[in-house]
């Protein structure tokens, strides 16, 4: 009996050692399925009652579906926005317009294949999509720096933490929750470019550069990148 036990012992440290790539990206599918899922249980509670639409559950959130309607309805963002600071309007929409852009074009994406998705559900619903491709970046950098199973530890965490959580839930969709993506993989490229080859490193070095254009385009959190970056050669 001790003899079988042993022999099953090491058929399973066998099948592990065979299959730890697969059941490594296994267990990340699981936590970005029930880290998707917990993000949009809140669903029915955005719904306008008079209505039937979806409907933001932040401020900034509400700002960023009325230009994103403006956007699929005109083209572009208006140059002034004068349901701001009256008389005068506010001009200085930058900061708004590529997440703005972003709503739209996941909502075309989203639309060529399910006619009946809306603008509104696409706004409320993408921070739990933007999630999943943050949590891959999350993970890919923290088993660069550790291994896997400091990675999914890692990631679990990060994907149950209560702020981060309410940044990412259906509903709260402010620059954070696009960002959040440009983030990781900034760290992600970067440290990928120290790691690796001279000639693989300027390209990996290239690519963390653009993430962080495009969250300095998104989100002022940019910063951190500068910061703790920059403070690292330092």
């Amino acid at each position: 009996m001790g003899e079988e036990l042993i022999q099953r012992e090491k058929a399973i440290i066998s099948f592990l050692q065979k299959n730890s790539r697969f059941l490594e990206y296994f267990g990340l599918f699981i936590l970005i399925l029930l880290g998707s899922w917990l993000r949009t249980l809140n669903l029915n509670f955005l719904r306008d009652i008079t209505t039937g639409k979806f409907i933001p559950m932040d401020p900034d959130a509400a700002v960023f579906l009325r230009y994103a309607k403006y956007i699929l309805e005109n083209g572009s963002l208006m140059a002034t926005d004068i349901m701001r600071y009256y008389p005068l309007g506010y001009s200085k929409l930058n900061e708004f317009n590529f997440l703005s852009h972003f709503i739209v074009y996941l909502y075309k994406f989203l639309h060529y294949f399910n006619s009946s998705i809306t603008l509104e559900y696409v706004d409320v619903i993408f921070p739990a999509i933007t999630f999943g491709a943050a949590l891959i970046f999350f993970y890919l950098l923290i088993r660069k720096l550790f291994d896997f199973r400091v990675a999914l530890l890692a990631s679990a965490f990060l994907a149950f933490m209560p702020p981060f959580l309410y940044r990412t839930i259906s509903g709260v969709g402010d620059k954070e929750a696009l960002g959040i993506i440009f983030f990781f993989a900034a760290f992600y490229f970067y440290v990928l470019a120290i790691k690796s080859e001279k000639k693989y490193g300027y390209l990996f070095g290239i690519l963390s550069g653009l993430a962080t254009a495009l969250l300095g385009s998104v989100w002022g959190g940019v910063n951190f990148i500068f910061l703790i970056i920059g403070g690292s050669f330092i």
